[in-house]
């Protein structure tokens, strides 16, 4: 979720920066971050859903 805001709100800043290259430099800052932030998290899912998915087919719990 603050990945998501901090893209949102790097994009809001960007936008209402006026040409302001200081301001703007600002917001692809915080826009890359909320993407890097994003990233991780959806590998951390991806990660745990695999480990999770092997655990249970190597030792056949179904649930």
């Amino acid at each position: 979720m603050l990945a998501v805001i901090l893209v949102l709100w790097g994009g809001f800043k960007w936008m209402t920066a006026a040409g302001d290259e200081a301001k703007i430099g600002e917001a692809k800052k915080l826009m890359g971050a909320g993407v890097i932030g994003l990233v991780i998290i959806l590998a951390a899912f991806a990660i745990a859903s695999f480990v999770v998915n092997q655990l249970t087919d190597a030792t056949g719990y179904n649930g």
